[in-house]
């Protein structure tokens, strides 16, 4: 993963050395929107990698006692498929996330656990 991380990372410090070459002039409001938006890239795909890597991206892997409860009954849930979402990070940045979904099996409830 971190590999990753550090090619987004040179290229956002690359995009950054850039911008500011032809605004010398910036002001530091201006250099701190700049910093934000290039580091968007960077953070949303280490939360994307860290998100993805969670023991219940597949809750078939998991031991029943292990896995994540229903928040009603506190039955550990049931794998139910998988579920490919999209979500936009505070920097309007998309995290896709493929995780399963859960259900109970005592309330017939699904669920998309969120660790």
């Amino acid at each position: 993963m971190s590999k990753s991380w550090d090619k987004l990372f040179e290229e956002a410090s690359h995009s950054m050395e850039q911008w500011r070459g032809k605004h010398k002039k910036a002001t530091l409001t201006e250099i701190e929107n700049t910093v934000d938006k290039d580091l968007a890239r960077v953070r949303a795909q280490i939360i994307q990698d860290l998100a993805l890597s969670s023991e219940t991206a597949d809750l078939t892997k998991m031991p029943p006692e292990e896995r994540p409860r229903c928040p009603v009954c506190g039955e550990p849930l049931a794998a139910n498929g998988q579920q490919e979402r999209t979500l936009m990070t505070d920097h309007e940045q998309r995290v896709k996330l493929k995780r399963s979904k859960g259900y109970c099996p005592e309330c017939d409830e699904s669920f998309s656990p969120s660790r």
